[in-house]
């Protein structure tokens, strides 16, 4: 009597399995790309800040790793560069940190003044 228990719950365990990981890639790379927008909304929103000329296409993410948030709840915290320019010559870094969706923190890189 316990083998076919058995055997079907093993089955729905597998079911489930199968349905909840293809969600979770699924929400993982929506989550991804909603962080890198609204980096690309930071940096351009840094950039017009100090009047500089944000670089289209120049976010990129440079790291991702799991930490605890201020409320203690583990997340993702992403690290994001982008670059800028002044006169169009020389290219600048500027960088982005977001936790669990949130940006953190946000600085350029010093750049030259031109008159």
């Amino acid at each position: 009597m316990r083998e076919p228990t058995t055997f079907y719950s093993a089955t729905i365990m597998s079911d489930i399995l199968l349905f909840f990981i293809p969600i979770s890639v699924i929400a993982f790379w929506w989550y991804g790309s909603q962080s890198k927008e609204h980096a690309i909304i930071e940096a351009k929103r840094l950039c017009g800040l100090d009047n500089l000329q944000f670089l289209d296409q120049t976010v990129e993410q440079q790291k991702l790793w799991i930490t605890r948030s201020k409320q203690g709840y583990l997340c993702f915290c992403r690290s994001y560069t982008f670059e800028f320019t002044t006169t169009g010559e020389q290219r600048y870094q500027g960088r982005i940190l977001m936790i669990g969706g949130k940006i953190t923190k946000s600085d350029l890189d010093v750049y030259r003044i031109h008159d």
